[in-house]
């Protein structure tokens, strides 16, 4: 498979949104309770490196979907994943995959039925990626609040161009 020539949108990335799910110890000693903190009290979690080690892992090993190239589609899919106290990543998923353009004439020559078909298969590819990627990546250094390790929902968007 080729290299995908890919963008991480940083700014959006923003290491996710203004606000974050992060788990924190209620007065009782529960560990369950889920609450919002807004960015100005939460220290990110962080890739090893930080952003520019991660936009170099995914340079280095993102593999554009060979379907998809064959086709010239071209998308993005946000893949979402907890970065646990530890810093090791779980609940991996994608949240949004959506396909952007076709560069290629040969996706008009398909039935309309065939389109819908690929235009699935290309979402699932986008998304297998993004996930596989995901999984290979070390642990990272874990969110903090008020100094003390919590659980982070964290979002990374990933645009795959040809």
């Amino acid at each position: 498979m080729k290299k995908a020539v890919l963008s991480i949108i940083l700014v959006a990335m923003a290491i996710g949104a203004m606000a974050q799910d992060a788990d924190k110890t209620n007065a009782k000693g529960d560990t369950n309770k889920k609450e919002i903190y807004v960015e100005e009290n939460l220290v990110k979690p962080q890739f090893p490196g930080g952003d520019q080690a991660l936009m170099e892992f995914f340079a280095k090993n993102l593999d554009y979907p060979d379907l998809a190239e064959a086709y010239g589609v071209e998308g993005r899919v946000i893949m979402s994943f907890l970065v646990d106290k530890d810093g090791s990543l779980n609940s991996i998923s994608a949240k949004d995959c959506r396909i952007e353009r076709f560069i290629t004439t040969k996706f008009s020559q398909e039935t309309e039925a065939r389109q819908k078909e690929l235009k699935e298969q290309f979402a699932k590819l986008f998304a297998k990626e993004g996930a596989r990627i995901v999984r290979m990546m070390p642990n990272w250094q874990p969110g903090t609040l008020n100094g003390e390790p919590v659980k982070v929902r964290f979002n990374i968007p990933i645009k795959f161009s040809i």
